[in-house]
């Protein structure tokens, strides 16, 4: 595809990138977050540089993006990343825009100096799971903990 451009976004992209999130928001069937809350949380989140975010552009117009966090940890031997959210507008899937986030998120890592790139997906999404299969990815859960399914527990505070 010879018109997608990729590259990490700033706060001149914070329109684009709020319409993305609300797109994956909606596509999720979610309610939250509202199209307010993202408006401030993202330009916070901008501003962050334990947070990185990318926009797949095909000519001027936006069509899928990643979040990526970066922390410090004694598991991965240093700098870890996480993928948070990779995201393609309906439109624009079939086409490699998907993959090519996903290659854009590890050299983004991979410069950061991040040892390895972790994400989470649902477990009925094969078509993710193909992705990242083909692209190198393995199911960690399996391999650290025998016997059944890592759990992903949460809390609000």
């Amino acid at each position: 595809m010879t018109d997608l451009t990729i590259r990490p976004a700033g706060p001149a992209d914070a329109g684009a990138l709020g319409l993305l999130i609300a797109g994956f928001r909606d596509h999720l069937l979610a309610t939250i977050p509202t199209d307010q809350e993202i408006q401030r949380d993202l330009a916070r989140a901008l501003g962050d540089p334990a947070v990185e975010f990318s926009c797949a552009w095909l000519g001027d117009r936006a069509v899928g993006y990643t979040q990526t966090r970066f922390f410090t940890s004694v598991w991965a031997g240093g700098t870890e990343a996480h993928l948070d959210d990779l995201f393609v507008v309906p439109s624009a899937r079939r086409q490699m825009v998907g993959r090519s986030l996903l290659r854009h998120a590890l050299e983004r890592a991979r410069a950061r100096g991040a040892g390895r790139l972790g994400l989470n997906t649902n477990e009925r999404n094969v078509t993710a799971h193909a992705l990242y299969r083909s692209e190198g990815f393995a199911p960690q859960s399996h391999a650290l903990y025998p016997g059944g399914r890592e759990v992903f527990w949460v809390r609000a505070i």
